[in-house]
């Protein structure tokens, strides 16, 4: 068993552009009910969206869905307008959304977590959702890589099984999208969001794009402003170091450790072992041995409470809850997948016949990346990199989780060399307040800096870690009011305090 377990966890009315949607590039062709956009850069992609009604998703806002077709990889999004002023703008800001696995379809964070519509208790259809994060900027929810949910590869096809070939895809198609598509995004920031295992896919996107904005500085740029990464895994290493503090004291905010004095010291004990072979793996990145790391650390920290997690077991995404439903807990994230199964669902996407049925999870992508050594690798120098190069890092973390756990994330943070780390580290982590049910709350702690990275430019780049309390693994879904709070204060570059 790897450490790999901790993750694998509208009818259509036409295309037709509102009047402030009115692409400068006009579509290449139209097939059916959607306009085809092909690539300017890459004569082998292309573009294909249509525009949906609220039948499907439950929001006042204008909305689309379409594909990304690279070679033979296709890639289905869902992009929703802003319902801020901004929507109204030609530098419209863009926030990406990717949900993690390695495997799981963004439709989840979109109909569970932080979308403008939630699929409602009967898993017959949506509600609005009061506090989605389009309310601050536009928003697409993309599945990838491809092989996942609504995304696939033509027949005898690889599936992708690395974040790196995952991020190559997702930046021609931001690329694309921004440039050609929807072009009032094409001079407005852009933040990319996720959760779980996009604490790999986030950093490695994020290097892709700044990288490739050097290197071709007269293709269409992706102006991307900061990355904002929930529960996230980032270092495997540290995420597993972390499962002792999360089980074996009261500091995720609950009342008794979870575990007792004889569990905690097994692992205690066995920590070590699973720190040194792991960090053997960050050095020498070989499948081989990266796959003999994660059976120590699986067998002497993670398997303890992780082998007794499931359905009628322990939930690794929220200690102080039971496991509902199979690995995944929560009996809406299956409610999700009946839905866009059904038949008219089907029909308001324009599902293509390749795509049979509709997962929230794919197995095939999670075996594609068990394959390499990407679940045991850490992503912690690409954040390295974005930092360098002056983008924006968020992260933030409900402290419930021990899937992707607080622990964890404040040990990187805080052992990650870069030229903030000094003052970070001196720097103790403080209550933040905000609103819940319109009374103020303490909603968890933070602390964060903002350092000039390069010499002889102004600019400060913030770094901040930010924690939730009340929360598990997925922060819009536990404390959505907080989350948007949280989201809109890192957009409008408010402090925490």
């Amino acid at each position: 068993m790897k450490l790999s377990v901790l993750f694998q966890a509208c009818i259509a009315s036409g295309f037709v552009f509102a009047e402030s949607q009115v692409p400068i590039v006009e579509p290449s062709s139209f097939t059916g009910d959607f306009a085809v956009y092909q690539s300017q850069v890459s004569p082998n992609h292309s573009i294909r969206v249509k525009r949906q009604n609220s039948t499907l998703c439950n929001t006042p806002v204008d909305q689309y869905t379409g594909w990304l077709d690279v070679g033979h990889k296709h890639l289905f999004f869902w992009y929703f307008k802003s319902e801020s002023a901004s929507s109204k703008a030609d530098d419209e800001p863009l926030g990406l959304w990717l949900t993690g696995g390695p495997g799981g379809s963004s439709m989840l964070g979109m109909l569970q977590e932080l979308g403008p519509c939630l699929i409602n208790e009967h898993g017959n259809g949506t509600t609005y959702n009061p506090y989605g994060w389009n309310k601050e900027t536009a928003f697409i929810f993309v599945d990838q890589p491809a092989g996942v949910g609504f995304s696939y590869v033509d027949e005898g096809e690889l599936i992708p099984g690395d974040s790196f070939t995952s991020a190559a895809d997702m930046h021609l198609f931001l690329q694309m999208f921004v440039s050609q598509v929807f072009p009032e995004h094409k001079n407005g920031p852009v933040v990319i969001t996720g959760e779980s295992y996009a604490g790999h896919y986030l950093p490695a996107l994020g290097a892709q794009i700044v990288s490739q904005n050097l290197l071709h500085p007269r293709q269409p740029q992706v102006l991307l402003k900061s990355v904002a990464i929930g529960n996230g895994y980032v270092s495997p290493l540290d995420t597993a170091y972390g499962y002792w503090e999360t089980l074996c004291t009261i500091n995720p905010g609950v009342k008794k450790p979870v575990f007792n004095e004889t569990r905690c010291e097994i692992m205690a004990t066995n920590l070590p072992r699973c720190m040194s072979v792991a960090k053997t793996c960050y050095d020498r990145p070989d499948p081989a041995i990266c796959a003999a790391a994660s059976e120590v650390c699986w067998d002497g920290v993670v398997k303890w409470y992780d082998g007794e997690s499931g359905a009628g077991g322990r939930n690794r995404f929220d200690i102080t809850l039971p496991c509902e439903i199979d690995d995944v807990c929560y009996p809406n994230t299956l409610w999700i997948q009946d839905y866009l199964n059904l038949p008219s669902s089907f029909a308001a996407l324009g599902v293509p016949k390749e795509i049979k049925k509709f997962g929230v999870l794919s197995p095939a992508v999670s075996d594609a990346f068990e394959l390499t050594d990407d679940l045991s690798i850490t992503l912690v120098p690409e954040v390295q990199y974005l930092l360098a190069n002056q983008i924006d890092m968020l992260i933030y973390q409900g402290n419930l989780d021990l899937a992707c756990n607080t622990a964890g994330a404040k040990r990187w943070t805080a052992n990650m060399a870069w030229k903030g780390q000094a003052e970070f580290n001196s720097l103790d982590l403080k209550p933040w307040k905000s609103t819940k049910e319109g009374k103020e709350i303490v909603a968890g702690a933070w602390k964060e800096v903002n350092i000039k990275m390069v010499e002889g430019d102004e600019k400060k780049t913030r770094f901040a870690l930010v924690t939730i309390d009340g929360s598990g693994h997925m922060v819009p879904q536990d404390q959505p009011e907080v989350a948007l709070d949280m989201l809109s204060r890192w957009l409008n570059g408010k402090s925490f305090d």
